[in-house]
């Protein structure tokens, strides 16, 4: 085998594999850039060796083997980098002031040279060795063994020329052509090709590792997050989390693939839909929304959506939350439920009614058609409650309530204002006055005939149950909006005026005013 050859091999392969390294790093390799600087020094270093009697001894001798001495504190860097850890600095440099000293002090002996350099090589590369051996059971992967693989290539190469000099075979030059220099060589050879399939392998094994873990760690939350989590591609389910299967009431392996709009309450479809194609067009996002869905062990349910827009194997999808919002819905509902109507009734309570009767003027300045405010107050409430007690008084409260919706139509509004009055709101009379005011005037006559005719209540007395019969009869007062722009309040004043000038009319009759 010809050496020169061989050496003109090992110099090209180190700066081959130096820009392989350097074109494969970037900002999260930083060790690979170390590496790709250490074999690029170690080329450069092989070359200038190898321009001796072309250049000064000065220059190829010191100040190539100074490089090969960087190149190897870079390497032990790079180790060092990768196990994200600082390095000895002031060992790992040390070489190179004695590669400097020392080989320029032996400049013309060849001989003492290698010995000396060997020596060096060898305690740099148990530098390399000793970290990749201490950080072996911390480190992922097959690369490290690669590397020690590979260092240990490099120390059997230089023992062996070593003991091949100890022997006697001092060589006159570099490129001497004989066996076991060319066997040496090629060890170098190897060396520079495990070494880079090592270091390319620590480093990709290592990111395997980290992406594993990190998938781990997002698996764990999302398996303990305590919302719903899914990912809707093409409208399916292609993923969902415990939580998610927990709320539905089904399991995992019956969600995916499932339609989700097929878990959507009917009259929530269409609201479902726009959301989730506005959501997939990235025309929203982040936006909550409040829908029900269809739960296999609690029926229809409210939960709260939010979400956003992801890539799902390389196609739109939507990363889906949700969260059950059911028993809070309920309570909203109630409060407001609470905050707009009688507690006794349901009926819509003076708030209520004071807002439909500004949007029913609202319309009636529009249109053009009346609006007629009638203020009801009953009779002989007191008399029922102190013969009776106030569980009878209640229960007639609550029959008025529902005698008055079946006398007015749809559209119109009975409010009660506590005690035993109350209001209706009619809306959409005729816009000729006289014509709304006799449409005014029949139902109140329709409602004073309902609410004369005799109430059977249900009571229960010291655990004894009894039906007793009540008559009783109501005066109503009425007012149109007319032509006027009246207020609201107005309305309800002269209304309530009219019902007391019915009331000394004589009860049981209807008056307008206004």
């Amino acid at each position: 085998m010809h050496i020169p050859t061989l050496f003109v091999v090992n110099v090209t392969l180190s700066a081959v594999v130096s820009a392989t390294l350097a074109f494969a790093s970037d900002r999260r390799y930083p060790e690979l850039r170390l590496w790709a600087a250490s074999l690029a020094l170690l080329a450069s270093g092989y070359g200038l060796i190898g321009l001796r009697n072309q250049i000064p001894d000065l220059v190829s001798i010191v100040g190539g083997n100074a490089l090969l001495a960087i190149s190897m504190a870079l390497l032990a860097e790079g180790i060092y980098c990768f196990q994200r850890r600082e390095p000895p600095r002031l060992l790992l440099w040390l070489p190179l002031p004695l590669t400097l000293v020392g080989f320029s002090w032996l400049l013309n002996d060849l001989g003492a040279r290698l010995v000396y350099g060997g020596l060096l090589i060898i305690l740099q590369l148990l530098l390399v060795f000793v970290p990749v051996i201490a950080k072996r059971t911390e480190t992922a992967g097959r690369g490290q063994y690669v590397i020690l693989l590979s260092l240990g290539v490099a120390l059997a190469c230089i023992v062996a020329r070593l003991g091949y000099m100890a022997i006697g075979h001092v060589p006159a030059s570099l490129f001497d052509n004989n066996l076991p220099y060319s066997l040496i060589y090629l060890g170098n050879l190897s060396v520079l090709l495990l070494g880079t399939v090592g270091m390319i392998l620590m480093v990709q094994e290592r990111t395997q590792a980290e992406l594993a873990h990190s998938e781990r760690q997002y698996r764990q939350l999302i398996d303990s997050a305590q919302e719903g989590i899914c990912i809707l591609s093409n409208e399916r389910c292609s993923f969902a989390n415990p939580h998610t299967a927990e709320l539905l009431g089904l399991p995992i392996s019956q969600l995916i693939g499932a339609r989700f709009i097929d878990f959507v309450h009917p009259d929530d479809r269409q609201l479902a839909m726009s959301r989730y194609a506005a959501r997939l067009t990235g025309a929203v996002d982040q936006h909550t929304y409040d829908l029900r869905l269809l739960t296999a062990h609690k029926g229809p349910r409210w939960f709260r959506i939010s979400g956003l827009r992801i890539q799902w194997h390389k196609a739109p999808a939507t990363l889906t939350f949700f969260s059950d919002i059911h028993e809070r819905k309920l309570m909203e509902d109630q409060i407001r439920q609470l905050a707009y109507h009688d507690e006794l009734t349901q009926l819509p309570n003076r708030r209520l009614l004071m807002d439909r009767l500004q949007q029913a003027l609202a319309l009636h300045q529009r249109s053009g058609r009346h609006v007629a405010l009638m203020f009801i107050d009953l009779d002989r409430l007191k008399v029922l409650n102190d013969l009776h007690g106030h569980q009878a008084g209640d229960q007639l409260l609550i029959e008025v309530g529902r005698r008055l919706q079946a006398q007015v139509r749809e559209g119109d509004t009975v409010a009660r204002l506590g005690g035993d009055e109350y209001v209706v709101l009619l809306q959409q009379l005729d816009a000729d006055e006289t014509v709304a005011r006799n449409e005014a005037q029949s139902i109140g006559e329709k409602i004073l005939g309902a609410l004369s005719l005799p109430y059977q209540l249900a009571l229960c007395t010291n655990g004894q149950g009894q039906v007793i019969e009540h008559r009783s009869s109501a005066s109503i007062g009425i007012t149109l909006s007319g032509a006027g722009g009246k207020s609201g309040q107005t309305l309800l004043e002269q209304a309530d005026a009219a019902m007391y000038q019915a009331k000394q009319a004589g009860r049981g009759v209807l008056r307008f005013g206004g």
